[in-house]
């Protein structure tokens, strides 16, 4: 039955991993229950398409987790988010076919311990542009009303305790109001979770609800292709056409992109990083010409350009669709920016060739 679960985890990943529309870089995560205590869900810092069943992923004790979350009592005076990052830490369970890896499990663990048998959480381009959009919660629950899965649709909250705690109470509420639990989680300014006991249903729940967003957005040209071509060693370029266009053919300031800050993953890889028209930022865009360079090992130059290309498309089809953009607050902006794993998130992407 382990080793079942295991091959199950590694071609749900496998399945949504290769995607770049639906997950970018590091981005993502899975967790498949392999017992009534034990989860195994994907390490940070690794991508989806890298998990098999020997590697990439971290084993859990979820029923402790789970039982954490159903005792916080938001009055104790107790540190949650730093507590409950901990708590976790300590319920990683020693794994033989893991040993020595001294990995550690994804920041959204929690999430992950009080949801069903089997969780995708993504970034998918197609439900971003309903989460960083002012409409995007109307929109949701117009298309999805006539299907048989129920939903929550939860406000940007800070990732890690907070998002855990409001999506278990998200959870208890639609429970209620419609005998079911939801099976798909909207989260603003982040992303899509689904979750199922059911593998098969999991992974084609996945698609069909981006593919009713695609429906809907009248999106039906294929997602771009992404093109990085080595200079030297430390420096790539981007020869992917829809980038190169969008530069070229839209007014790009300087504030552009903190203007227009979206959701974490932004945020990690792109923001601190960019300069334009000859500046030395690691990014580095020419608004005339639409191109960019990437000074960067060559890991690190294919996850800017996927996280870049799929800001910029969600971007252009809330633009194009007539819709508002969402953005992150000040605060929120800094949360993230200043969150001890994010920054260990990016450490290790600098050191994979």
């Amino acid at each position: 039955m382990l080793d079942e679960r295991l091959k199950e985890l590694e071609v749900m990943s496998q399945t949504v991993g290769k995607r770049i529309d639906y997950v970018q870089g590091g981005g993502g995560n899975t967790s498949v229950k392999l017992n009534d205590e034990l989860m195994a869900v994907k390490a940070s810092g690794y991508k989806l398409n890298q998990i098999t069943e020997n590697e990439g992923y971290v084993v859990v004790n979820y029923k402790n987790i789970a039982d954490y979350y159903d005792k916080v009592d938001l009055n104790s005076g107790v540190d949650y988010e730093k507590d409950s990052g901990e708590f976790v830490k300590k319920n990683i369970v020693e794994f033989e076919r893991l040993k020595g890896k001294n990995l550690r499990p994804s920041v959204e663990a929690g999430f992950h311990s009080i949801l069903a048998r089997y969780v995708i959480h993504t970034h998918s381009v197609y439900a971003n542009i309903l989460c960083c959009s002012a409409e995007g919660r109307e929109i949701a629950e117009k298309i999805f009303k006539d299907e048989d899965f129920a939903f929550i649709w939860v406000p940007y909250i800070n990732p890690g305790f907070s998002l855990t705690l409001k999506i278990k109470e998200g959870i208890a509420e639609i429970s209620e109001k419609k005998g079911k639990k939801p099976e798909a989680v909207f989260m603003k300014n982040h992303g899509l979770i689904v979750n199922s006991d059911d593998l098969d249903r999991c992974i084609k729940l996945h698609d069909r609800i981006n593919n009713i967003i695609k429906d809907y957005l009248g999106i039906k040209e294929d997602y771009p292709q992404i093109c990085v071509e080595k200079v030297d060693e430390n420096t790539f370029v981007s020869k992917t056409k829809y980038l190169s266009d969008y530069f070229k053919n839209n007014t790009i300031d300087e504030d552009f992109f903190d203007r227009n800050s979206l959701y974490p993953d932004q945020l990690v890889y792109l923001n601190d990083g960019i300069s334009f028209e000859g500046g030395n930022g690691r990014i580095n865009i020419n608004t005339s010409t639409g191109g960019i360079i990437y000074k960067a090992n060559f890991n690190e130059a294919v996850t800017i350009e996927e996280t870049l290309l799929a800001y910029i498309y969600v971007i252009d089809w809330v633009q194009r669709s007539g819709l508002k953009l969402q953005t992150m607050t000040q605060e929120q902006i800094s949360f993230i920016k200043n969150w001890e794993s994010e920054k260990y998130r990016k450490s290790l992407l600098k050191g994979n060739k």
